[in-house]
């Protein structure tokens, strides 16, 4: 057992593949997180037991009254309230000479308030009048100071648990592991991270280039009429013959899951690679906002389809709408979370 303890927490061990020291790495921010989580519980689980007298019944046989009862403090202020009543009940004191006790102790996580009230007796007196005997009334409540304190406590823990759970290392860092991993496991070429890194760059080369690539074909030798794009189904009409250049397989139009704002098709889909390219030209009446929204919502729609691993956005903006295309790039990615979402805007301005 002490050989499995010390070998699971020596880490000075060689690795033979970076695949086998991704691993390692992860199993360790997996126990981070386990710890974490257990750490924010067992404060939970501490308070509980410290109150637990808090949800049981008030009376005699409740421990914090109990411990109340048995107390030196409790003892000593009720001795001399019971030597007075057995003189009166006696006859030897009057009534006034008599009174109650009411005090408050703190037990643990909660505070026991007890009252000692004169009530008379069914019983005569020598000397006249009833014998009188002391009714105990006890309450049990939570600790107000220890229940702030403990919210305080617990508030910061899980804000530090939260932090170290679900903020992971950087996303170009995840990728790259998932590519060593892939690499490590795979007994033949490397699989869909490297091959949609690959088609990324062939797309984005081409579409950084597309702006130029138009302005050739307005304008034909000997007076020919060229191709001009009046709107977003021309951009789709150009982009559509230059991925079938570079690509056997290029599928237009392919259908999203449908959601509350209804269905939408991507303008295509390269299945081969798991990429989806999403086309869009500024127009009159659009802003720079409703082309965000336009873009997060495709988002949201186009990563429930099973074969989304990418998604590559082209803003063609003639009109120079897009100011801050970084910005925007930044935006995207942190509402896509894992999956990689790229944005090219041209021409740039």
């Amino acid at each position: 057992m002490l050989k499995w303890i010390s070998a699971l927490f020596d880490r000075s061990k060689d690795y033979d593949t970076l695949g086998e020291l991704v691993m390692e790495n992860r199993r360790w921010r997996m126990f981070a997180k386990v710890g974490f989580t257990i750490l924010t519980l067992m404060p939970i689980l501490t308070y509980c037991s410290w109150i637990a007298p808090r949800f049981e019944d008030s009376g005699v046989t409740n421990p914090a009254v109990l411990e109340v009862i048995n107390s030196e403090e409790y003892q000593q202020a009720t001795q001399e309230i019971f030597a007075l009543l057995d003189l009166y009940n006696r006859g030897e004191i009057g009534l006034d000479s008599l009174r109650g006790l009411q005090g408050v102790h703190r037990i643990g996580g909660v505070m026991v308030t007890f009252n000692l009230k004169l009530v008379p007796r069914d019983e005569p007196r020598q000397g006249g009048g009833s014998k009188y005997k002391l009714d105990g009334q006890y309450k049990v409540t939570v600790a107000i100071g220890y229940l702030v304190l403990f919210l305080t406590i617990e508030l910061l823990l899980i804000g530090v648990a939260t932090c170290a759970i679900f903020q992971g290392p950087p996303k170009a860092q995840r990728r790259l592991e998932e590519q060593i991993l892939q690499d490590h496991f795979s007994l033949d070429m490397p699989v869909l991270p490297a091959t949609v890194e690959q088609a990324d760059q062939v797309v984005e080369r081409m579409l950084l280039r597309f702006h130029r690539f138009a302005k050739d074909l307005e304008h034909r030798p000997r007076g020919r009429k060229g191709i001009q794009l009046d709107d977003e189904y021309d951009v789709q009409f150009l982009v559509n013959a230059l991925l079938r250049l570079q690509f056997d397989n290029v599928k237009p139009e392919e259908p999203s899951p449908s959601m509350a704002a209804g269905a939408t098709r991507a303008d295509f889909l390269l299945p081969e690679h798991g990429l989806f390219l999403e086309l869009k030209m500024t127009r009159d009446g659009m802003t720079a906002r409703s082309l965000a929204d336009e873009l997060i919502l495709d988002i949201a729609r186009y990563r429930g389809h099973p074969g989304c691993h990418a998604i590559i956005f082209f803003v063609y903006d003639l009109r120079g709408l897009v100011k801050n295309p970084a910005a925007l790039q930044t935006e995207l990615s942190e509402i896509a979370g894992e999956l990689p979402v790229s944005l090219i805007v041209s021409p740039s301005h």
